[in-house]
């Protein structure tokens, strides 16, 4: 049963997701001046973008988080930092700006993820 798939038509109703690209890390190269540069794949996707519930602000509080946040619903297995997985540095790109995934706050298996994303500074 496909449970993303049934409340994305409810939601659906309320709001329209907005388009978004996912760029999943795929690890890094080194550089001959011994600096690495990440590498990714990149997947067009739709995302439903929410401001941060005073639950979860309070959640993270005492994490130091800077900069805005917001919680962000996609289908697919997205997560935050995992260093004994190998995971981490995954990106969402909206609304004209990328957003660092910093934790995968809820999951169900491959079919969605809740993620706090962190906005990144516009590289000029």
């Amino acid at each position: 049963m496909n449970l993303f798939g049934a409340a994305v038509a409810v939601v659906g109703a309320v709001g329209p997701g907005s388009a978004a690209t996912l760029k999943l890390s795929t690890g890094s190269v080194g550089n001959a001046d011994f600096t690495r540069t990440p590498q990714y794949r990149v997947v067009a996707a739709t995302v439903w973008v929410q401001a941060l519930s005073s639950d979860e602000l309070a959640h993270v509080g005492d994490l130091s988080q800077q900069g805005a946040l917001r919680v962000v619903y996609v289908a697919g297995d997205v997560g935050g930092m995992d260093r004994a997985a190998g995971r981490g540095g995954d990106i969402v790109n909206f609304d004209g700006a990328d957003w660092l995934v910093v934790r995968q706050m809820e999951q169900w298996g491959t079919a969605w993820s809740k993620l706090m994303v962190r906005r990144q500074p516009q590289v000029t």
